[in-house]
């Protein structure tokens, strides 16, 4: 695992909706500069997009 990797999953792990979303892009970003590869960008999407639909519905009620 790439040292950008852990460093945005550690920022997701302590995210909230916003930053969720900030991640999502800087994880589209090192992607595309190839500082992590596809199955790290997609852990990254799929942990990022999970949190966003849980905080987001979450602020709902």
């Amino acid at each position: 695992m790439s040292q950008k990797f852990e460093a945005l999953k550690e920022k997701l792990n302590n995210a909230d909706l916003s930053e969720a979303k900030e991640v999502l892009v800087q994880a589209k970003e090192a992607y595309d500069d190839g500082k992590i590869d596809e199955t790290e960008k997609k852990e990254l999407m799929d942990s990022a997009k999970s949190l966003i639909a849980k905080k987001g519905i979450g602020g709902l009620f």
